[in-house]
């Protein structure tokens, strides 16, 4: 008979000794806690909360389209920003662009920025655009018109192309299709340099 009392009396100390064990370690918590250092505070990241609130933007678009011709274009930028007073319009930053010139060969396309006219399916590209072609080509300018509708792309500025064995500048560039073939048209003091072989 004596072992149930036991039992019962020791359920009756756990009882009112854990939930005062339990008050203790919370009050030391309190009592013993130190003031926040703001030097070890999580940062955050450096974002400007009005502009976003006044922005609507868009990170890491896809954009792919067909031209007039039937070949497929792509771009790609880091952030799209929609203009307030056109929709239409789109303002881009550091603008990736892939046009498949046919079976074996494709068109890259690099930018620095780039506004977009969704209505009229026209692009133009601008801060340091680069266009490679996989046969070796790189034509550098500072600007480029490019128009799906009609499969065209204007430079109006200088533009320098080089390649294996070439070197050519020209004041302005015009790119477009005829008959199913791409037809480059440089004008404005163009200097060629070819060397065969090399």
């Amino acid at each position: 008979m004596a072992a149930p009392n036991t039992y019962s009396r020791v359920v009756a100390w756990v009882k009112v000794i854990l939930p005062l064990l339990a008050l203790a370690l919370l009050s030391t918590l309190f009592l013993f806690s130190r003031a926040p250092d703001p030097n070890r505070a999580i940062p955050f990241a450096e974002v400007d909360v009005e502009e976003l609130a006044r922005e609507q933007s868009l990170g890491q678009p896809r954009f792919a389209g067909t031209m007039s011709d039937g070949r497929e274009v792509i771009f790609t930028a880091a952030r799209v920003v929609p203009r307030l007073t056109n929709p239409n319009m789109l303002d881009a930053e550091t603008i990736e662009a892939r046009i498949d010139l046919d079976s074996d060969s494709i068109l890259l396309i690099v930018a620095g920025s780039g506004q977009f006219d969704l209505r009229n399916e026209a692009a133009e590209l601008g801060d340091e655009v680069q266009l490679t072609t996989t046969t070796g080509l790189r034509l550098n300018t500072e600007l480029l018109h490019f128009d799906m509708g009609t499969s065209s792309a204007v430079a109006p500025g200088n533009v320098l192309v080089t390649g294996p064995g070439l070197s050519l500048t020209a004041g302005s560039m015009r790119i477009s299709a005829v008959d199913g073939n791409d037809v480059v048209l440089f004008n404005d003091g163009v200097r060629v340099l070819y060397e065969p072989g090399s």
